[in-house]
């Protein structure tokens, strides 16, 4: 999952390329028709600049903006929300009166605007072991909403990717995982629930949710774990390489979020 780490443009000290990078299809998206694409190739410099200050003139209504991007500031904050003139539908703010058995559901309209949200976009190739961009296949080579590339498809993915070829592959890689939580959990589910587990499966995999004490619990709540509760269960995947990390802490929540009370809104 993608984050900004460090401040991105005027007085930044030694920003990431790819955070760079981020940020201007970030601003981008945010670009109406009227104005011409800025260049998305890491590099901050006046161009980068300027459309961070148009963009906290027109969409933050700031008066002295500052051309600057700082992690969890205003700014960064805003240009992560929706752009100005596309409409979404509302998601649901409580959960689905009736479960459903599983099997055959699929993941709902909402539950994917808030997973592309949690992943963020990047239409061209970068290493997920590192964060950095790269031009050649390496293990991590990642592009889109977190679509690892397989080395046959290199080539395919090499030279980037459109928002909308990002969206299609993002629904291509939810079904197994769509899948999985179909034939790994027996309970009736919500949707909202079964919204959650899916974006939960597809952060930590299949497999791992299999053996999970979430899956157990979510299947017999009386099933003995070494956890108190099953949002005890669910947060305790909040760990990378050994380490807690505070993005997946944060998005942990989200999911916790989304399963128990039917919110679909990522909130940092």
């Amino acid at each position: 999952m993608a984050s900004l780490t460090r401040a991105v443009g005027r007085g930044a000290e030694k920003p990431l390329k790819r955070e760079v990078l981020l940020v201007q299809q970030l601003l981008n998206r945010h670009r109406p028709a009227s104005l011409p694409r800025i260049a998305e190739d890491g590099g901050q410099g006046d161009e980068t600049y300027t459309a961070i200050e148009e963009f906290q003139r027109r969409v933050m209504k700031l008066k002295t903006p500052d051309g600057r991007v700082d992690p969890d500031g205003k700014t960064w904050q805003a240009l992560n929300q929706p752009p100005a003139v596309v409409t979404t539908p509302t998601p649901p703010t409580t959960p689905p009166p009736a479960a459903q058995p599983t099997g055959a559901m699929r993941i709902s309209a909402a539950a994917r605007a808030l997973l592309r949200k949690l992943e963020n976009l990047f239409l061209f190739t970068y290493d997920d072991q590192t964060g950095e961009a790269t031009q050649v296949w390496v293990k991590g080579a990642t592009i889109g909403y977190g679509h690892l590339i397989a080395k046959a498809e290199w080539d395919l993915y090499k030279g980037g990717i459109t928002e909308a070829g990002a969206n299609a592959l993002l629904d291509k890689d939810l079904q197994p995982f769509e899948a999985a939580v179909n034939s790994t959990i027996t309970a009736r589910l919500g949707q909202n629930q079964f919204d959650a587990l899916v974006i939960l499966t597809f952060n930590i995999g299949a497999a791992n949710l299999a053996r999970s004490s979430v899956a157990k619990m979510v299947n017999d709540p009386t099933a003995k774990t070494m956890y108190k509760n099953l949002e005890a269960a669910w947060k305790s995947w909040n760990k990378s390489q050994g380490k807690v990390m505070l993005g997946l802490e944060r998005r942990r929540q989200c999911e916790w979020n989304v399963y128990s009370l039917g919110k679909y809104e990522k909130n940092w």
